[in-house]
Parts: structure tokens; sequence; C-alpha cells
């Protein structure tokens, strides 16, 4: 064998381990994509999505810098202490209230562990959530079951599914490639809290607006985990550990949700990005 040979092999080799290196460092990622790109057929559709954009734009230029504080981890806010905010409609027009519904509702029929579909503007967040008989499961699967690195975005398994609960918890890695719910550690600076304060879930049953008041920061043990705490006592311990919040009035009828992902602050950190549910009822399109 020739010089020449031997190099044009090793070439080759080299190449070839190359190519095998980076397939199979990025190999995840290109998973990931592939689910998400068989997701197109449920997510809502765009001029649903972008009506939506629309109120929370709106909504935002309406409310924006009026209560939003940063706070110590030595305060506590109890209900009684908030003020109510200026009150925003809780009304969307009903061709696209019922567009999310049904398209909440296809994705049941399609994969029955699909109990809603979340979607923040001007966020990557904009995935199903899914629940399983447990916290493992969608942690390394996608909606579909099939194993994946990135896992589902997922409701706590102790949740009641249609978010009935006073407290709800859901849960997403935050991805290298900013997926899932690598975008809510952003929400701890506070310009981009304010100019990102309202979200949209949609149910089989409804559409609920997600009026954001906290983003704090705990460790993955911490008692805001527990979702059956008494909610005072829950708003409380919530106010002490939140790094930004919003004054906010609370009834005894409210539902809350908090979006949980790893961050690196300190061993086993989380953060926490938390909510009202906010039912919205039809109204007329040109309301």
């Amino acid at each position: 064998m020739t010089k020449k040979m031997k190099i044009g092999i090793m070439a080759a080799v080299s190449a070839a381990l190359l190519l095998g290196g980076a397939f199979l460092y990025f190999k995840d990622d290109i998973a990931q994509e592939i689910a998400e790109n068989d997701l197109e057929p449920f997510r809502p559709i765009t001029v649903s999505q972008d009506t939506l954009d629309e109120i929370t734009s709106d909504l935002i230029a309406e409310t924006t810098t009026k209560n939003t504080t940063k706070i110590n981890s030595t305060q506590a806010v109890t209900t009684a202490e908030i003020p109510q905010n200026t009150a925003v409609s809780d009304t969307i027009p009903d061709d696209v209230r019922q567009s999310l519904i049904d398209s909440a509702q296809t994705m049941n029929r399609a994969h029955p562990d699909a109990v809603g579909w979340l979607y923040i503007p001007d966020t990557a967040i904009n995935y199903p959530i899914m629940q399983g008989c447990d916290n493992d499961f969608y942690l390394h699967h996608s909606y579909d079951g099939s194993s994946l690195k990135s896992g589902s975005i997922f409701l706590d398994y102790c949740c009641e599914n249609r978010l009935m609960n006073p407290i709800n918890i859901v849960y997403g890695h935050n991805m290298r490639n900013g997926s899932m719910f690598a975008g809510l550690l952003k929400f701890a600076d506070i310009s981009y809290f304010d100019s990102h304060k309202y979200g949209w879930l949609a149910t089989s049953e409804t559409v609920y607006r997600i009026d954001f008041f906290s983003c704090s920061k705990a460790d993955m043990n911490d008692a805001i985990y527990d979702g059956s705490a008494p909610v005072d006592e829950w708003i409380s311990h919530l106010s002490d550990i939140s790094v930004v919040t919003e004054n906010t009035y609370f009834s005894e009828n409210d539902r809350l949700i908090s979006l949980s992902t790893c961050s690196y602050e300190f061993e086993n950190a989380r953060t926490i990005l938390t909510g009202k549910l906010v039912e919205m009822k039809p109204a007329k399109k040109n309301q």
C-alpha cells in the first residue's frame, strides 16, 4: 500500500469519526426537532395565535411597570396586603376561543395524556402539557410516548388533570438549545418579566389567560412544590423566595399555576414562574 493510499484511508477514517461524533452530539437536538415538527397538526392555528399575540401586546402596554418590584428573601407578603391590579378584560373572540379548544381536543384525542396547550407570546414556549402516572415518564419521553432526552412539558401527577387544583405545578427541562422551559430563566430580569407577563393555556374545555406575578428561585425539594399546602401559606412562602414579584389580588376561588425548570444559581436550583389562571369568556370578534 502506498503512502498516498494510507494517508487517504486515514483521512477517510478521521472524517467518519468526526461525522459520527457530530451526530452523537446533535442527535438529541435532531430527535427533538423531529418530535416538534410532528406536533404541527395539533398546534393552534396561526390566526388564533396572532390574535393572542395582539391581545397580549395590548395588555402589556396597559399594565407595564405599574406594580412590578424587586424584593429580597426576607420579605413576605400576605394576600390581605396585596392590592388589586388594574382590571383587564377576561374575554376573547368566540371564534378564537373555540379554535383553541378544538386544537386542544384534537391533541387529546390523538394523545390522551395531553391536558392542554401552553403558549407564552414572544418566547419559545409553545407546547402541549402532558400528565403521566408519575413525574418520571415525561421527564424523558415525548408526547407520543417515545424516548426523548428533552422530554415533555408535564403537569405534576398529583394535580387534577383539568387544572382544578388551587395550586398546579408544571415541569419542563432547561434545554441548551433554548427550547422547552429554558426561557423561564429570563423572567428573573425585571424588564423581561414586565414585557412577558401574560401567557395562554387552552384545554379541551376552556381557555385561560395566565397572569404571571412571580419569578422565584428555590431548591428542588422546596416546600413550594407541595401543592397541597394551604394557599395563603403557599403564597406567603412564594413571596419569600421570589426575585421578581408583581402585586396581585387573590380570591379564595383563584387557581394558580407554577412553571418550573432547572437553573444553576446553586446546587439543585430551580426557577419557578407563577401566575394566576383567568378563565376567558367568549366575546364577539368585533367587541
